[in-house]
């Protein structure tokens, strides 16, 4: 399934991921997925197109066990564009470096988030938890700036079952985002 890295796999894999979208001035929610033991293999065998086997996948996949993934987007407002207003407007002038005194957004500002992965109300205790801060691509002109950063949450399959599945983040401004899955309905 991985392998074909077509239509198939990306009609497979989309329910496993949703979009949100948030308007505010404030760091947030782009992106929530969430990842079983099955769509672990798919994805990293999607990933890994050249040479890799089923008896690669058969390696990877013991040598993690049965986890359950949960991957948020966060991102921050400067890193999307300004909306359109569709007046004829002259183009704004291009960005200039920050001010020496202007403080930069910390490359740990996700853990100004809380992430709680639940089901039945009640929340899965997570095994483990790592991120990877997201930066621009610099050009000639302009460094790269961090947009964002992604965060992984890490479960024992055991500890979560084939229901509804709700993963919850709490911005720091106290806003709650919700994203639900039917485990019932994924492999």
């Amino acid at each position: 399934m991985g392998q074909r890295n077509d239509h198939a796999t990306a009609n497979f894999l989309n329910p496993y991921v949703k979009q949100l979208t948030d308007n505010s001035q404030a760091p947030h929610i782009a992106e929530i997925e969430i990842l079983t033991p099955f769509a672990q293999v798919v994805d990293l065998s999607r990933r890994n197109t050249s040479g890799y086997t089923e008896e690669q996948a058969a390696r990877d996949y013991h040598q993690r066990g049965d986890t359950v993934v949960v991957r948020i987007v966060l991102m921050l407002p400067a890193a999307y564009p300004k909306p359109d207003t569709g007046l004829n407007q002259t183009p704004p002038p291009p960005p200039q470096p920050p001010a020496p005194s202007t403080a930069l957004q910390p490359e740990n500002f996700w853990q100004n988030f809380r992430f709680e992965t639940k089901q039945h109300g009640k929340t899965i205790p997570t095994r483990f938890i790592r991120n990877k801060p997201i930066y621009s691509t610099p050009t000639k002109d302009t460094p790269g700036v961090l947009d964002g950063a992604t965060v992984w949450l890490e479960y024992d399959a055991k500890d979560v079952t084939s229901e509804e599945t709700v993963v919850e983040v709490t911005t720091p401004d106290s806003k709650t985002i919700n994203a639900t899955f039917d485990l019932k309905k994924l492999r």
